[in-house]
């Protein structure tokens, strides 16, 4: 995946404020959040704040929806996803989580992702708080960023769009907070005292908390295909007519999932226009994936797919807990 340097900016920052006010602001600073989309439908958090220095990897649940960013660092911010490249291009906002002075933007950076040197951050900007308490928003989309260094932003105030610039693999919002250099993650929030959960002060204010339940494991993008999928066109966005053509070589159902385990079985059915299942394939997983891609199909035996519309139902079965979600086409 992506690594993310915490030095976005070059920058000498002089902030002079009296001990007991800093201390006062950072118990009660809280979050909105950063990011126009709904959680669990159009956007997902596949990788929070990794809480383990060094090597191996525990999230703010004690779980393991993070990463170790090599060499040998932490994922040091919470990863707000969105389906594909075809959202990027529609726009997803971003919006400052808390009011402040922004102190670092970059911008003019393509939308290509993969390996970047010293830029990893790519596309993006960092706010002061003014209480020790700093934002920064990666991978942001290029010439998005709307405010320039000195401006002072409002809580909900648009930033800009989620992009795929800097040092990433899939189109998201990295949103890191620090508190004078020091990472914190929003969900465990300051001093925490319990060993694993939502923290007692807790940076997210009580609206966004209620929106962002720990879930880590979704299909989040699925569709058919008129043949053997290619992977790159389904992450650019280009399988989402609703219309199939009636001589296609095959119907596919693919899917897209963030964090299977070992001992998952996907399962993929494909109903006619009758109600009757014309497909299913079951897909056991091996081992654990950050990101799983699946597909399964049948071809053409006739002269044409039968007229009407054709459901497609992809199912995740775990021990603890089910995952589906369905898609239809329909065939003239």
């Amino acid at each position: 995946m992506q690594r993310v340097v915490t030095k976005l900016f070059v920058m000498i920052c002089f902030v002079m404020v009296s001990p007991w006010v800093a201390h006062a602001a950072e118990g009660r600073l809280t979050l909105s959040l950063p990011i126009g989309c709904e959680l669990g439908v159009t956007c997902w958090i596949p990788n929070y704040v990794d809480l383990k220095p060094g090597k191996g990897v525990v999230d703010y649940t004690c779980g393991d929806a993070t990463y170790d960013a090599p060499p040998g660092d932490q994922h040091k911010g919470t990863d707000f996803a969105v389906r594909d490249m075809a959202a990027v291009r529609n726009g997803v906002p971003v919006f400052a989580a808390a009011a402040g002075k922004v102190v670092g933007v970059r911008d003019g950076m393509a939308d290509v992702g993969g390996t970047v040197s010293n830029w990893e951050c790519g596309n993006g900007l960092r706010i002061d708080h003014d209480n020790g308490l700093t934002t920064q928003y990666c991978h942001m989309r290029r010439d998005s960023v709307l405010p320039k260094i000195g401006d002072r932003v409002e809580r909900g105030q648009q930033l800009g769009l989620v992009g795929l610039s800097g040092q990433t693999a899939f189109p998201h919002l990295h949103f890191q907070v620090e508190r004078d250099k020091d990472i914190i993650d929003p969900f465990a929030g300051l001093d925490r005292k319990k060993q694993c959960g939502v923290g007692e002060k807790t940076l997210w204010d009580t609206q966004t908390l209620a929106q962002v339940p720990y879930q880590p494991t979704a299909i989040y993008n699925a569709g058919f295909a008129p043949q053997k999928p290619d992977l790159k066109l389904i992450r650019d966005g280009q399988y989402h007519d609703r219309l199939f053509d009636a001589t296609a070589v095959a119907m596919v159902v693919w899917a897209e999932l963030f964090r299977v385990r070992a001992g998952d079985e996907i399962v993929i059915e494909i109903t006619d226009p009758a109600g009757a299942h014309i497909h299913k394939q079951r897909i056991e997983i091996k081992a654990k994936k950050a990101r799983y891609y699946a597909f399964s199909g049948l071809r053409l035996k006739a002269l044409k797919w039968r007229s009407g519309t054709y459901r497609g139902k992809v199912t995740l079965i775990r021990k603890t807990e089910n995952f589906s979600v369905i898609r239809q086409v329909e065939v003239r």
